[in-house]
């Protein structure tokens, strides 16, 4: 896609539906288009997306009314989870080694806890950091 131009990505969770797109010369025709196509269809979902594609959030989301949703894990929840993992297998790791690892369990529990939660909290941030870059690339391409 060139540059100023929108893609509408409409998909729904119809055991026989295929995702698919189409392209828009401006956002406002984009827009349109994605309202008709929920009226048309309750049940779909669509997304409006910049010359980029999908890298990074949708422009605009526009849900019909027996859109069932998705099952993403939310940025709150990957934070949330992720710390609790991470830090809890630190303190945990911490109370045996204090014992001297003669418990086992808790350095055993721990050690498998900081693994997923540090996986959890470095996608976090890793979508932060790609945030933070499109917000001053798109600010330093305005005039």
């Amino acid at each position: 896609m060139a540059p100023g131009e929108y893609a509408v990505h409409y998909s729904s969770f119809a055991p026989d539906s295929i995702p698919s797109c189409a392209v828009f010369s401006n956002l406002s025709d984009a827009e349109i288009y994605a309202q008709q196509q929920i009226q048309l269809q309750p049940d779909l979902r669509c997304r409006i997306y910049d010359h980029h594609g999908f890298i990074g959030k949708p422009i605009r989301e526009f849900k019909g009314s027996q859109y069932k949703g998705d099952r993403d894990l939310s940025p709150r929840f990957r934070r949330w989870l992720g710390s609790l993992l991470f830090f809890g297998g630190i303190v945990l790791t911490l109370i045996d080694w204090h014992a001297g690892f003669r418990l086992l369990w808790p350095a055993m529990l721990g050690t498998r806890m900081l693994i997923p939660g540090m996986l959890l909290l470095m996608t976090e941030l890793i979508i932060a950091i790609y945030a933070w870059q499109k917000r001053s690339h798109i600010a330093a391409t305005r005039p």
